[in-house]
């Protein structure tokens, strides 16, 4: 029949040689159609870099600041960027200072910039205020058209919560009136924001950038007395004596803040001899892009036989004159000095402070080379002054709609 034996060796000489001729084809020298020796390499023997589980950019917020941290290997890939191929905001800011990256000198980049800087947005809702941008990196194109990198946006955003009081049973107002002489809750004294129609007190102290603040003191002690104001500053904090300052009432009851700009700075006629109410239009602190603002104002409860006096007035500035809201306005001419007067001991007096007010600037906007101004922010007399329309020299201290205050406080 055969030889079963030398079938089986020579079909596992068989398998065998194949099993050579397939490893030496793999692994040995290969000859191309040129005859020319090359061999494979197994791409499965080499890797990439491992991505670095660490995200490559950070950001840190302050309270007026976006502060973005950025590693140079922008895509974990073991290709570094440059800090002039990263900015914030849009391609228009790419040459601006503040809104490029810079080397930090720990082995990553750096952008500072303001929150309202680089074209930032503000977007409010019920319990936050959202500051938001876009960082971008724009690679270089080399010589022959052709990039090794693509364009990267990441958004980047600086969330702050809004300051209020909350109730379970009713809601209560959100700026809160503080008295620096009497304990809490027994001064004879108040100070209230108040809706615009005068009717009732506000419960929101977010407003925005022009908007008309309507305020109004009330004195309730036992005795009938005559209310006066003789100051009111506003800060950012609860400091009076903090700066930057600004006093809006001052030299006994004089509303100086009409003078400065104040379009709607005005002592409304008094409903009663126990209180007064008052607007102005709000502002912010060029100097300083925090947007909280406290009011504190300086009060008197006097006898109501005392008239109006250098010492006891409310004085508003109209048509460029000085009236007075209770009678003569002679007594309103020391308010282009310094008014002085007797005070009597028998005043009642106290000092109240209300916020914070949360301020929101509005945009402005543009037209080719003019620019109509809504509601004015910092960065927008920032970038008038930098195409030359506004002076340094004359640059205010704050700013509001349609006017700028150069008081120095």
């Amino acid at each position: 029949m055969g030889f079963p034996g030398l079938s089986v060796v020579l079909l596992m000489s068989l398998v065998f040689g194949v099993s050579d001729a397939i490893r030496t084809l793999k692994e040995g020298p290969m000859i191309d159609a040129d005859r020319r020796e090359y061999k494979s390499v197994n791409l499965g023997d080499y890797s990439r870099p491992k991505p670095d589980d660490k995200p490559t950019v950070r950001v840190a917020c302050t309270e007026v600041s976006m502060i973005i941290f950025i590693q140079p290997d922008f895509y974990n890939n073991g290709r570094q960027v440059s800090p002039q191929q990263l900015f914030l905001g849009d391609a228009k800011y790419w040459k601006n200072k503040p809104c490029q990256a810079v080397a930090a000198g720990d082995g990553q980049y750096v952008i500072k910039a303001d929150l309202q800087d680089c074209g930032s947005s503000l977007m409010v809702s019920a319990n936050d205020l959202i500051y938001s941008n876009n960082l971008t990196l724009s690679p270089p194109v080399g010589s022959l058209g052709i990039t090794r990198m693509t364009k990267a946006i990441v958004p980047v955003s600086c969330p702050y919560k809004r300051t209020h009081v909350s109730s379970t049973i009713q809601q209560q107002p959100l700026a809160v009136s503080i008295s620096s002489k009497f304990p809490k809750g027994s001064s004879p004294f108040s100070l209230k924001l108040k809706t615009d129609d005068w009717l009732g007190e506000k419960y929101s102290n977010t407003v925005y950038l022009g908007d008309t603040l309507h305020l109004e003191v009330s004195y309730t002690g036992l005795a009938q007395r005559k209310l006066f104001i003789n100051l009111c500053v506003a800060t950012l904090t609860t400091d009076s004596t903090s700066t930057p300052r600004y006093c809006f009432i001052e030299n006994h009851g004089c509303f100086v803040d009409a003078k400065d700009g104040g379009l709607n700075s005005v002592f409304q006629p008094r409903s009663t001899a126990s209180s007064l109410q008052f607007q102005f239009d709000t502002f912010l602190f060029q100097n300083d892009l925090r947007n909280t603002v406290f009011v504190t104002c300086d009060v008197k409860a006097a006898h109501q036989l005392w008239k109006s006096s250098p010492a006891n007035k409310i004085c508003n500035y109209i048509n460029s004159s000085w009236k007075n809201v209770d009678g003569p306005d002679g007594v309103c001419q020391c308010s282009k000095g310094v008014c002085s007067g007797q005070t009597s001991k028998d005043d009642i007096c106290d000092t109240l402070t209300l916020g914070p007010f949360i301020i929101i600037p509005r945009k402005c906007v543009q037209t080719l080379s003019t620019t109509f101004v809504l509601l004015v922010a910092p960065s927008v007399i920032e970038a008038e002054e930098q195409s030359g329309l506004v002076d340094k020299a004359v640059l205010p201290l704050f700013i509001r709609v349609g006017a700028i205050c150069a008081k120095e406080l």
